[in-house]
């Protein structure tokens, strides 16, 4: 179940937007949060969790 995740997640990452029907077919579901998760640009490193509001700071 986790690999499913991770691969809707990265997918979600990556840019491929997914069907209206296949959203619908998954709504509400750990596929589809792992999907919207990843199209929003969230992630986590390090143990800290990093968003759109709260940008990557590199290292200088």
């Amino acid at each position: 179940m986790t690999t499913i995740c991770q691969w809707f997640y990265l997918a979600g990452y990556g840019g491929w937007i997914m069907p209206r029907f296949l959203r619908r077919l998954t709504a509400r579901s750990e596929f589809h949060r792992a999907w919207v998760t990843g199209s929003l640009g969230f992630f986590e490193e390090d143990g800290v969790r990093f968003s759109p509001a709260i940008p990557y700071d590199p290292p200088s």
